[in-house]
């Protein structure tokens, strides 16, 4: 086995790879395979074998072995990973023998502080080895290698570049470079694509040609002209026609400000506005300033209206304006007596009312109506016999005979003329009451009867005289008296 992996390792250094094999065999193979390919000698102590120095194999020895001296050979052993001649345990690099002596466990290199990572790597334990981990990455155009180094990555070889057709590839540390193949001529200058276009000399922050001259360009190249002098906005041409002078506009009867003040600047003017005006200047004019938009709400107490370089104050309807011309104050308006009989000042109006009796007309809601009380529906009849509707007020009266009016001023009630005395009956008569009159009555009693009052007659006893009633069966049923009731 240690002789098939040697020769691995001397193959991989007659074809020039690395030692450092990466193929699938185990790792005490590997470390035989990268020793012969380093060229270095073969033995136990160069692969990092350990052996145990104290294993005693006199059991393993006496179980039925043959007698020779070459445990490994006859297998009585029960080494984990190695056995040497003499049936001792030994275990691979990246390994330790635990006191079993013949099993193997993995060493960590990284907590025994034995590995070979640099500053700026980590190192991570592995089966029976470790690997250093970089902590940081190697950054835009590199690479992390197998031995964990950055190495620049070439982006013109690998043809990762933007560079166009036109332009040449040029490797840098991290990065690379375009260089245009072609090289552009005076007057041009080379474009993203690699073409060469013209140089506009006349848009230059300072222009090529001289004060009063303009620049006109080229293909390649520019031209200066002489110019006219023309005078701006503000300034007319000197009598040489060679430089601008000042225009006054402020000059003459008639100024540009309109009643305003003027006043004169290079090449312009500004008018000094009035009160209540202010100066547009792009107009340059003095435009009116509308108050009530500017000062919405606080100049009024009602209603503001612009005036020309002003304002004016207003009110509603109800209302005067104050002695400070901005604030409204409220009109009595019962002064002036526009109710027809009753009126109340509330604020900004009034309000007519009517006396007892009387309504507010619905039409102008000033004069107030007489209520016909007698026409009314509502809660029955006003009087019990015949309404008579006054101004405000009304009136009931009774028949003209037999009722006179209530304490209430409304029901009719009956005049008792029996007892009043007012009657025509004369002395044999009976006055009987009726409802507005009376009725009188002559009555005639039954035999042996005579009238008591008004509707009762009274028996009459005479002793003396016999048989003069007939005589009753029933006791029960002697007539004693007569009782008159009038309906």
């Amino acid at each position: 086995m240690c002789c098939e992996c040697c020769v691995l390792g001397l193959l991989a250094q007659k074809e020039s790879h690395e030692c450092a094999l990466r193929i699938s065999v185990s790792v005490s193979c590997q470390s035989i395979a990268q020793a012969c390919c380093e060229g270095r000698r073969y033995s136990l102590l160069t692969l990092g074998i350990q052996v145990s120095p104290h294993l005693n194999n006199t059991a393993a020895a006496n179980r039925g072995h043959t007698g020779s001296t070459d445990l490994c050979a006859e297998g009585v052993t029960r080494c984990s990973q190695l056995c040497v001649g003499n049936g001792s345990c030994v275990c691979l690099k990246g390994y330790r023998l635990k006191f079993d002596g013949y099993s193997c466990e993995d060493y960590n290199e990284c907590l025994a502080g034995v590995h070979s990572c640099r500053p700026g790597e980590r190192c991570i334990n592995t089966q029976g080895s470790y690997r250093c981990q970089r902590e940081t990455s190697c950054g835009t155009g590199y690479e992390l290698t197998d031995s964990n180094t950055c190495n620049d990555i070439d982006e013109c070889v690998e043809g990762t570049h933007n560079c166009g057709p036109e332009f040449t590839c040029q490797n840098t540390p991290g990065s690379f470079r375009c260089h245009p193949r072609q090289q552009c001529s005076v007057g041009f200058i080379q474009d993203a694509a690699g073409s060469c276009i013209d140089i506009n000399e006349c848009v230059n922050e300072n222009s090529p040609c001289q004060p009063g001259q303009t620049c006109l360009n080229t293909v390649g190249s520019y031209i200066c002209q002489k110019f006219p002098v023309i005078c701006g906005r503000g300034y007319h041409l000197n009598r040489e026609g060679t430089h601008c002078l000042d225009v006054d506009e402020c000059s003459g009867q008639h100024g540009p400000c309109q009643g305003h003040d003027c006043v004169n600047l290079l090449g312009t003017f500004r008018c000094e506005c009035r009160s209540g005006f202010t100066f547009n200047t792009i107009s340059r004019r003095c435009e009116d300033i509308d108050e009530c938009r500017k000062h919405l709400g606080r100049l009024c107490a009602h209603n503001c209206e612009n005036t020309p370089g002003s304002y004016r104050c207003s009110c509603n309807t109800g209302f005067r304006l104050a002695n400070d011309r901005r604030n409204c104050e409220d009109v009595n308006e019962c002064e002036s007596s526009p109710c027809s009989q009753e009126c109340a000042n509330v604020y900004g109006s009034y309000q007519c009312y009517c006396r007892r009796g009387y309504q507010l007309s619905s039409m102008d809601r000033v004069t107030c109506e007489d209520i016909d009380e007698c026409a009314l529906t509502s809660g029955g009849k006003v009087c019990s016999y015949h309404c008579l509707n006054t101004p405000g007020s009304f009136e009931c009266t009774c028949p003209q005979t037999g009722y006179t009016l209530a304490s209430n001023g409304r029901t009719c009630q009956d005049i008792d003329e029996c007892a009043a005395r007012t009657h025509t009956c004369s002395a044999t008569q009976s006055c009987f009451n009726v409802q507005g009159g009376f009725r009188c009555l002559s009555f005639e009693c039954p035999p042996n009867f005579r009238l008591s009052s008004k509707f009762i007659f009274v028996f009459v006893h005479i002793p003396f005289i016999r048989h003069t009633v007939p005589p009753l069966t029933d006791p029960s049923t002697l007539i004693l008296s007569y009782n008159l009731n009038m309906i």
